[in-house]
């Protein structure tokens, strides 16, 4: 019996040791596992929310669901993507702020606790130069991609877009928030959650995830995923921000769906 108890100590004694290192600090335990959670409730249990938005859309305006296609609720629901991205990972970064002002010492554990240190904040110039460096490096890249089919047939990602001017800017204005919320999540709240434990590697830490949840796209760009994380990695890193990430992510897709629609001879509508 003296034996067995012994050896549970042990057990339990190496990986509470372990956990403590970890938790030292504690902020990269905290954002993958909210990554984790924003991620897998998404494909989860979203869709109840984003119908639940979609009726109460129906109510306010006093239509029925015939009155809106399916076309039109595409770059809704993509808009809502991006809300939700920022939305999780806000409250986790509010809920470390009011930690920390209530303990004190509990900065020790969670030095990050503050927009700023998860990049949302201008950053310093030379990351807006390499952003637009690395966007005119991609523009050759694109233009290679929309004539391939899978490409072509893809983009935009929502179709109501094809129709007019004025459905495309609204894709367009959709898809950019879309894009800030999908960057905050991975070159923000990630990339610098996991910077202070793990530095530099953090950018591949991040990439991985990155190109996993390209799975579905053209081959191409799937493939291309990963080293456009690494990309956006950097220029995070050298701005401390973000947001030059939102920018050449945005703006890449903005080229490639001008250049879809130009090649397909134009709207539709």
């Amino acid at each position: 019996m003296h034996g067995k108890n012994s050896h549970d100590t042990r057990f339990l004694g190496y990986y509470w040791e372990q956990l403590k290192a970890i938790l030292q600090p504690a902020t990269p335990f905290i954002v993958t596992a909210v990554y984790s959670f924003v991620l897998i409730f998404e494909r989860k249990h979203y869709a109840i929310f984003q119908r639940g938005f979609y009726e109460g859309l129906l109510n306010i305006f006093n239509l029925d669901s015939n009155s809106i296609a399916g076309e039109v609720w595409v770059p809704i629901q993509i808009g809502l993507r991006g809300v939700w991205y920022l939305f999780i990972p806000l409250i986790a970064i509010a809920v470390l702020l009011a930690v920390t002002a209530i303990f004190p010492r509990t900065k020790k554990v969670l030095p990050q606790h503050r927009l700023a240190d998860f990049g949302f904040r201008i950053g310093i110039w030379p990351g807006w130069r390499d952003a637009l460096i690395f966007l005119g490096i991609m523009v050759p890249f694109v233009v290679f991609a929309v004539f391939q089919k899978d490409f072509s047939r893809m983009y935009p990602l929502a179709d109501i877009a094809r129709t007019s001017l004025t459905w495309f800017i609204i894709w367009e204005a959709l898809h950019l928030l879309h894009m800030f919320g999908w960057e905050f999540l991975n070159r923000g709240f990630l990339l610098f959650g996991l910077e202070k434990k793990m530095g530099y590697w953090a950018i591949l830490a991040t990439a991985v995830p990155f190109a996993l949840l390209h799975l579905g796209k053209p081959e191409l760009e799937a493939y291309g995923s990963f080293i456009a994380a690494i990309a956006l990695g950097w220029v995070a890193l050298r701005t401390r921000s973000f947001l030059p990430g939102v920018l050449l992510h945005w703006s890449v897709a903005f080229t490639l769906d001008v250049l879809a629609i130009i090649t397909k001879g134009g709207f539709t509508g």
